[in-house]
């Protein structure tokens, strides 16, 4: 009977560690479905295409010159200045004393020289001798010389007009031949000067400009142009000029920046986009454009370019939003 409760209890404690053994694992876990990834959202840079006024211009920078200008300067020998007696701005007259060297020597030696001569006429008008003759030819010659000396050390006005340029130099500066002392221009008529390295064809004799100085507008009128300087075999053949047509800038202006303006095509109310934004592929032309909320690309056709932006002429609308990036 013992023997039967023993096995009885060995059964029931089997049983309980058989079932208690349970609680040692972990319950298995429910997989889960993968997350669902949503693409991001592409974000474009745009530009919206716009109606405006596009033009293509044709430009030269130069300067505001006058019809005749005159230099003056000393042509005979280096010396020191006695005085200059114009100022920017003076009128003169054709003759007028400009400037001139001090001459006190030169002066001495040309009046002594003058008497010299005149003991030679005396002597050969007495003697009648060809060797008082030729010393008489001797001492002329002499004179002639001091004569030019003394002239070229004097700068007369060689036209009318105004002064626009004076040399500062004090009196006793030394001064060499043909350094610009003054120059004289015609204070009534301008016109603009400038080199245009660009197409010879772009300007033609005739067209009408806008002459630009100091920020203001003057009509203008194409008098030459580098093709007229080609044909002409000119020194400078990009040389382009034009004239003021009615008003001109100011006497003070004379030697001021001009920017040479030809509008050589022009629309209005146009659709205008930057031209950077137009593609090519073969002789296809597109441009890429932010519709739907999706990137479409569009065939156009481009008018009027320029050096920044470009004329559509069909395939896009004021309005559109043409993509950048």
């Amino acid at each position: 009977m013992r023997k039967h409760r023993c096995a009885i209890a060995a059964a029931f404690l089997a049983s309980s560690l058989t079932l208690s053994g349970c609680f040692f694992f972990p319950e298995e876990e429910k997989l889960l479905d993968p997350p669902v990834i949503a693409p991001d959202e592409v974000a474009y840079s745009t530009y919206t295409a716009r109606l405006k006024t596009i033009e293509n211009i044709s430009a030269a920078t130069g300067y505001v010159r006058s019809a005749t200008e005159k230099e003056c300067f000393f042509t005979e020998y280096t010396g020191q200045i006695k005085n200059i007696y114009v100022r920017a701005g003076d009128d003169v007259s054709e003759g007028d004393l400009v400037a001139e060297m001090n001459v006190d020597e030169l002066e001495y030696l040309l009046r002594i020289q003058e008497l010299k001569v005149q003991a030679a006429q005396l002597r050969y008008n007495s003697s009648g001798a060809q060797s008082d003759k030729l010393d008489l030819e001797i001492e002329q010659s002499t004179l002639e010389m001091y004569r030019a000396r003394y002239n070229g050390a004097k700068i007369y006005a060689p036209v009318s007009g105004r002064v626009s340029f004076v040399y500062r130099a004090d009196p006793g500066t030394e001064i060499d031949p043909y350094r610009v002392v003054a120059r004289i221009a015609d204070p009534e008529h301008f016109y603009a000067s400038a080199d245009y390295s660009g197409d010879k064809d772009a300007f033609s004799v005739g067209d009408d400009v806008t002459i630009v100085v100091d920020g203001k507008n003057y009509v203008g009128k194409v008098t030459y142009t580098p093709r007229k300087a080609a044909e002409d075999g000119a020194e400078n053949q990009n040389l382009l000029q034009a004239e003021f047509v009615g008003e001109a800038p100011a006497f003070g202006y004379l030697g001021k920046i001009a920017d040479i303006k030809k509008v050589s095509e022009r629309s209005e109310n146009a659709v205008v986009i930057p031209k950077t934004l137009i593609k090519t592929d073969g002789d296809r032309t597109y441009v890429q454009v932010y519709e739907n909320g999706e990137k479409t690309e569009r065939d156009v056709v481009t008018g009027i370019t320029n050096a920044t932006e470009a004329e559509i002429i069909s395939g896009l609308s004021a309005g559109e939003a043409v993509i950048i990036r």
